[in-house]
């Protein structure tokens, strides 16, 4: 809503929640990056996620917060042999983030 200020986000935009991607390749995963661009482009003043811990403020910080983990978690992967490794790593760098289950669903599913 750009009369007001306001990116709706849905799917694409994760706020202090594990992000869901189980489902996504590399290719996916930079698609869903030039995604977060895009609604950076917009300059809103607040971005709504579709996935977020009741109470987190809808600041437009979450889209690079978002990008980030999706970085994060292609270069653990590239590194690590293991779900175990991978799901470990990611819950070093991001240990408040809600719901772990989800990551360890997207480790079990890129680590085949």
């Amino acid at each position: 809503v750009p009369s007001i200020g306001l990116a709706v986000c849905g799917d694409a935009l994760y706020n202090d929640v594990h992000l869901h991607l189980g489902e996504s390749n590399a290719e996916g995963r930079n698609e869903w990056i030039a995604a977060l661009d895009t609604i950076e482009s917009l300059k809103s003043v607040a971005a709504i996620a579709g996935h977020k811990r009741p109470g987190a403020p809808d600041t437009p910080d979450n889209i690079e917060a978002t990008r980030k983990y999706i970085r994060d978690f292609d270069r653990i992967v590239s590194q690590t042999k293991t779900a175990l490794e991978l799901y470990n790593e990611m819950l070093a760098i991001y240990p408040e983030r809600v719901n772990p289950a989800v990551l360890w669903y997207s480790a079990q599913a890129v680590k085949r």
